[in-house]
């Protein structure tokens, strides 16, 4: 590619989020850049789009040359809004995060993140996710190192059509990460608990906590994080579970 790649940024924390200002500073070095990202969290509102209400859009603009657009709407009308309202030309990639927190196992269907990647494959867009484990910031050398990697990659030899990334980093030390998986997405789970309690007002609601299972399983994605690896997992939406649709088929509906 000969040109500076057009390079669509946005994420589910937010457009104040750290992460997003980071992957912002990574690709700086590599092409001319957009963002457009919620105006504020919207983490785990997986795939959702907005039709009921006006989606509205203020500039913003922040340190260092930073600036975009913050819109108020889900992950996925961020990108449906750039690709067809905001930017003049489509981007040649979209590359969404950094999130704070993995989106690895199960977790991926509910997440804004990777919903908004799936979004940018959905209009035919070379598109990536980029993760970090840890919940509370921190250090994102190591998240922007692979992210530069990870795109130039992308950049170079293109998607398959409907195919994404899904690239988690561990949060420890970039000297201690041990090197780069390819992996499958594998069956980790979030163990639900709601704890019960009462407001000033002496009505009940519920708070949801609790803690992931552990992936045991060598060659998924958490198994790799877990052991002090990148993971890089090759996704995709097509949901159709076509060994089932040939038994389906014998039922004589």
């Amino acid at each position: 590619m000969s040109h500076r790649p057009k390079i669509l940024i946005t994420n589910d924390d937010g457009i104040f989020a750290p992460g997003i200002y980071a992957l912002w500073e990574a690709m700086s070095e590599i092409g001319d850049l957009t963002v457009v990202a919620p105006d504020s969290e919207k983490s785990a509102v997986g795939h959702a789009i907005t039709l009921t209400d006006p989606i509205r859009v203020q500039e913003m603009n922040g340190k260092n040359g930073y600036s975009g657009f913050a819109v108020k709407g889900t992950p996925a009308d961020c990108v449906k809004l750039a690709c067809r309202a905001l930017m003049k030309d489509p981007p040649d990639i979209v590359v969404s995060g950094i999130n704070s927190g993995a989106n690895i196992g199960n977790d991926i269907i509910y997440s804004g993140t990777v919903s908004a990647a799936t979004e940018g494959t959905f209009l035919g867009i070379p598109s990536l996710a980029i993760s970090l484990t840890s919940i509370k910031g921190g250090d994102m050398s190591a998240a922007q190192e692979t992210s530069k990697q990870v795109v130039r990659k992308v950049l170079k030899h293109g998607l398959p059509s409907g195919i994404l990334l899904n690239v988690n980093i561990p949060h420890i030390p970039q000297n201690q990460i041990k090197g780069t998986r390819l992996t499958r997405q594998g069956n980790l789970v979030f163990k639900d608990k709601f704890e019960k309690r009462e407001d000033p007002r002496g009505k009940y609601y519920y708070w949801m906590s609790g803690e992931h299972s552990e992936d045991k399983e060598e060659g998924t994605d958490g198994f790799a994080i877990k052991n002090g690896y990148i993971s890089i997992t090759p996704i995709h939406h097509q949901l159709t579970e076509n060994s089932f649709l040939e038994t389906l088929k014998t039922w004589n509906f």
